[in-house]
Parts: C-alpha cells; structure tokens; sequence
C-alpha cells in the first residue's frame, strides 16, 4: 500500500487480488445481496486508490481497508435506505469431501447465517470482523470507533445473543 500511495497504481492490483475476497465475503455477509457485495466491493477499492494518500503505514492495511468497507457499506444503506434481505443470496460454505456431509454444513451455515441476519447491524459487524475476518480487537475498535474494551463487551453479547437465537428461535435437526 505504501507504494500504491506513493504513486505506483500498479501495485493495486496486488492489494485487489490479496484482498477482495475478504471484502467480498464481509460484505456478503453484512447484506446477504451478491449484487451489492460486488458492486460495493468493486467501490472499496475506487476508494483505495482515490484515498490512498490517507494511508498513514502506522496500522494494518487490512484494518485501514475495512475501515473503508465499513464507511462504504454505511454510506450506501444512508443513501438507499435499504435494508431488505433476500434470502435467495444466502451463500453457505460447502465441505467436498462427500455429499452427506456437505449437506450438513451447509444447512448448519444457513441456520448460522440466518441467525446472525437478526442481529442489529452494529452487532453483526463486530461478529463478522472478529470471527469471521480475524480482525484483532485493536483494529475493529478503529474502525468502529469503540474502545477495545466496548468492543470486547459488545461481542462478547453479540455471541450470546446469537447462541440464545440458535437454541431458541431456529429449530433444526441433524
């Protein structure tokens, strides 16, 4: 990144091909839209380019960049007033190794996702950028402005919350 703030556009390619999966995936995650993962995830990175000057080199740059998600994620809801989810976009995470098996993570990832859509958004952003994209504390309480410990409080009730959703509101069977 410092490079591609110092000029070398370049080396963005480098920076999308190592990164937009993970952008992709959070915004995915967040909206439960394919759409609008894509487009968005295609602006996060309009926006590296164009704010690439702001990169200080002092924290993380995968911190830095979701902090760029989040903001673009915020700005389109503020924008569009939209907060609809479909569930026909839900996409769950499939295990090869024979179709039996397969079947069953993906109906446990559906129920997973399903859980983690009734969270307020505040909520499920911290889960998202904690557990699934292995932010650090420290990091994820620059890009929400919390202090860790907030942080740390907030997720520890985001995952109670969501255990009491499973247990309570999603009756599945294995």
């Amino acid at each position: 990144m410092k490079a591609v703030a110092g000029g070398d556009i370049r080396k963005a390619s480098i920076l999308f091909d190592r990164y937009h999966v993970n952008v992709y995936n959070y915004l995915m995650k967040v909206n439960q839209n394919k759409m609008l993962a894509e487009d968005l995830t295609q602006n996060v990175f309009e926006k590296v380019i164009k704010y690439k000057s702001s990169f200080q080199g002092q924290n993380s740059f995968k911190g830095w960049l979701f902090t760029i998600v989040r903001n673009a994620n915020i700005d389109h809801h503020r924008k569009r007033k939209y907060q609809s989810i479909d569930d026909s976009y839900i996409e769950v995470a499939t295990c090869d190794s024979n179709a039996h098996k397969s079947m069953e993570v993906a109906e446990q990832n559906k129920y997973l996702m399903e859980a983690i859509n009734r969270l307020p958004i505040a909520e499920k952003e911290i889960l998202i950028l904690t557990k699934f994209e292995k932010l650090k504390y420290s990091e994820v309480s620059k890009i929400t402005g919390l202090s860790e410990s907030a942080l740390k409080v907030k997720a520890h009730r985001s995952i109670k919350k969501l255990r009491s959703i499973l247990i309570n509101d999603i009756k599945y069977e294995y």
